[in-house]
C-alpha cells in the first residue's frame, strides 16, 4: 500500500490532542521550532487534505456543522488555542485571567501583537460584538445555548433584555471582562470553542449579513487565511497569516482543501499522492491495517437518531422506543463502520466525563439506557400501532448524503423493516446543508447525525434537548428535564456532587422514559496520514484536527 516516496520516511508522528497539562518550557519550544524550521527549508511545505462536507459559512456565529468549524477553527483564534501537547494554552490572551472569589468574573488581557489579517488589532470590542451578535435572537445562532453561562444571555435571546446587557465588557481596548450567570467549571474550555472565537467588529459591522459568506468577506487572526472560497466551492486553500502573532512557528506554506464525501475517492486520492491527510472508513480500513499511514484514535463523537415529536407518528413514545431498540448496534459498527467505533447505549460517551467525587466514568455510572432488544421493540411496536390506530406505517429517515450516512440509512431501513412487520421506511439522503435546514424547519420524521462537543462536560450532549435550546430540532419538551438542567446551572452550580446527580437523572429521563433520541455508536478518528506529514494535532473532543504545528519532513 505504501507509495514509493514514503520509503525515506521515519515513523509516523501525530500529536493526539488530549485534555491535559500545560505545554513545555520556552527552551524546548525554541529547540523544536528550530528543528521544524530546518525541516521546512528542505522540503516543499504544501499539502492537500480532504473535508467530509461542504464549507457552509465562515461566520462562527452561524456555523452548526463540523465541516465549517474545522476550517474556521484553523483560521481564527480565541483567547485560548490548542497547544502542541493537546492542552489548552493561551491564544490571543496574554496571560491567564484574574477570577473573582465567587467565580463569576473573568478578566483577560489581550496580546498587544494580536492582529487581524487586515492589520487591525484584536480588541475587547471584537469579543463584545461577536457574543452580542450570537445571543441576539435575530441572528438565529445554532450555538446560542453555549452562551447561556454569560450573565443575561438567555434573557437577551428570549427578547426580554437588550443585547447590551450581556455579561461581557471592555475595561480598555485590550482588556475584556466576562460576568457569568452562574459559576461554570468548564468556562475555560468554552472559550476554546469555535463558537467563542471573535470577529473583527469593524469589518463584520460593515458587511452585515455578508460577513463570512466567502473568503474575501472574512478577516482572520489565526495561523491561516482562507483563499479561493466564493461561497459554494468544493475546494479552497489556507496560506499563512502574516499578521498572526505566532506566524514564525507556522510551518506549512499552503494547505489545499478538497471536499469529498466518498471514502473510496479519499483512498484513491491518497494512493495517488494527491492528498496527504484524509478521513477513512470501512471497508478500506481493513486493507490498511498494519500500515504506518493509518492513524486511529477514539473520540467523543456520538452517532444517533432523533425524532420529530411534532409528527403524529414519531410523537408517539412507543414508536420511538420501538425504533430505538430494533436494530443491532454490534452488527452496525462491525459492518458499516469498522473503524474502531463501538456501540453506545447512552447519549454521553465513554472516557469523556468523570464523577467529580468518585472519578467514575459517566457512561459506566449511568449504565445502558438505550439497548438493542428486538423482543421489547416488537412489544412497543404493538402498543404504538394500537395507540395510533394503524396496522401499517410508512415513515422517512433523513440523513446527509455523505458515504457513511448513506450506508447507515440503508442498514437501519433493513433492520427496521425486518424487525417491525408493517413498517415501511423510505430514505432521503441530501447534502448536509439541506439536512440541517430540514431538521431546523421540522421537515422530517427521523433524522440521523453525529455530535462532537468542544468541551468535556455531559451538559454538552444533554442541553441540546432543552425546550429553550435553538438546537432542539426534535421539538422535545419536558418540564422535568428542563428543571434538572436548570438546577445544574443554579441550585447545584456550586455543588459538584448534586450537579452530577442531576445530569445522570436527565439522561435517564431523556432515553429510558421519553426515548427522545436513540444513540447508536461512539466514534473514532480514522485517518490516512502521509508519514512525511508531522505534528498534525488530532484531538478526541471538538475540532478533529489542527494544522498550526504541522510540517512536512523528509
Amino acid at each position: 500500500m505504501r507509495r514509493e516516496k514514503w520509503l525515506f520516511s521515519t515513523t509516523l508522528a501525530i500529536s493526539l490532542v488530549l485534555a491535559g497539562c500545560s505545554t513545555g518550557g520556552a527552551e524546548s519550544a525554541d529547540s523544536e521550532a528550530a528543528s521544524n524550521a530546518n525541516a521546512k527549508a528542505e522540503v516543499e511545505q504544501v499539502i492537500t487534505v480532504t473535508n467530509s462536507g461542504e464549507l457552509g459559512t465562515l461566520d462562527n456565529a452561524l456555523a452548526p456543522d463540523i465541516s465549517s468549524m474545522v476550517v474556521i477553527g484553523n483560521a481564527i483564534e480565541g483567547l485560548y488555542r490548542i497547544g502542541a501537547d493537546g492542552a489548552l494554552e493561551l491564544g490571543v490572551a496574554s496571560e491567564e485571567p484574574s477570577v473573582s472569589e465567587d467565580g463569576l468574573e473573568y478578566t483577560f488581557k489581550i496580546k498587544e501583537d494580536a492582529n487581524w489579517s487586515n492589520g487591525d488589532p484584536v480588541t475587547a470590542e471584537d469579543f463584545i460584538y461577536t457574543y452580542q451578535k450570537i445571543v441576539d435572537a435575530n441572528t438565529g445562532s445554532p450555538n446560542v445555548n453555549k452562551f447561556y453561562v454569560l450573565k443575561n444571555a438567555q434573557a437577551i435571546n428570549g427578547g426580554t433584555l437588550d443585547k447590551t446587557e450581556l455579561g461581557v465588557e471592555a475595561i480598555d481596548e485590550k482588556t475584556v471582562k466576562f460576568t457569568l450567570a452562574y459559576p461554570t467549571t468548564y468556562f475555560k474550555e468554552l472559550l476554546g470553542m469555535v463558537a467563542y472565537l471573535p470577529q473583527n467588529h469593524i469589518v463584520a459591522t460593515e458587511l452585515g449579513s455578508a460577513y463570512g459568506t466567502n473568503s474575501e468577506n472574512t478577516v482572520y487572526n489565526g495561523p491561516f487565511i482562507v483563499e479561493g472560497w466564493e461561497g459554494t466551492d468544493l475546494n479552497w486553500s489556507f496560506v499563512p497569516n502574516e499578521e498572526y502573532w505566532d506566524v514564525e512557528n507556522v510551518q506549512l506554506d499552503q494547505i489545499n482543501w478538497e471536499v469529498t464525501k466518498d471514502v473510496a475517492t479519499n483512498v484513491n486520492l491518497f494512493e495517488s499522492g494527491d492528498v496527504q491527510f484524509t478521513q477513512i472508513g470501512n471497508p478500506h480500513i481493513e486493507q490498511y491495517e498494519g500500515s504506518d499511514a493509518l492513524v486511529t484514535e477514539p473520540k467523543a463523537l456520538v452517532g444517533y437518531l432523533w425524532f420529530n415529536q411534532d409528527r403524529t407518528s414519531t410523537g408517539n413514545v412507543h414508536l420511538r422506543k420501538a425504533l430505538s431498540q430494533s436494530f443491532d448496534k454490534e452488527a452496525y459498527v462491525e459492518t458499516v463502520l469498522n473503524d474502531g467505533s463501538v456501540p453506545l447505549n447512552g447519549h454521553v460517551p465513554s472516557n469523556y466525563a468523570y464523577n467529580p467525587e468518585t472519578k467514575e466514568d459517566f457512561r459506566a455510572e449511568n449504565g445502558d439506557l438505550s439497548v438493542s432488544d428486538i423482543e421489547a421493540a416488537q412489544a412497543e411496536w404493538e402498543l404504538a400501532k394500537a395507540e395510533l390506530g394503524i396496522e401499517t406505517l410508512e415513515i422517512e429517515l433523513l440523513t446527509s448524503d455523505a458515504d457513511t450516512s448513506k450506508t447507515t440509512s440503508e442498514f437501519l431501513q433493513a433492520e427496521w423493516q425486518k424487525n417491525l412487520p408493517g413498517l415501511t421506511v423510505t430514505i432521503r439522503n441530501v447534502p448536509l446543508k439541506s439536512r440541517l435546514e430540514a431538521t431546523a424547519n421540522s421537515e422530517y420524521d427521523i433524522a440521523y447525525g453525529t455530535s462532537t462537543p468542544s468541551y468535556a462536560d455531559p451538559i454538552a450532549f444533554l442541553d441540546m434537548y432543552e425546550s429553550t435550546n435553538a438546537m432542539n430540532s426534535s421539538n422535545y419538551a419536558n418540564e422535568e428535564y428542563d428543571a434538572l438542567l436548570a438546577d445544574t446551572r443554579g441550585a447545584y452550580a456550586n455543588d459538584p456532587e448534586k450537579r452530577w446527580g442531576a445530569l445522570l437523572a436527565a439522561e435517564k429521563l431523556l432515553l429510558t422514559e421519553d426515548a427522545a433520541a436513540a444513540p447508536i455508536y461512539q466514534g473514532a478518528n480514522a485517518n490516512l496520514v502521509d508519514p512525511s506529514l508531522k505534528d498534525v494535532q488530532i484531538q478526541p473532543v471538538g475540532i478533529p484536527m489542527y494544522f498550526r504545528t504541522a510540517y512536512v519532513a523528509e
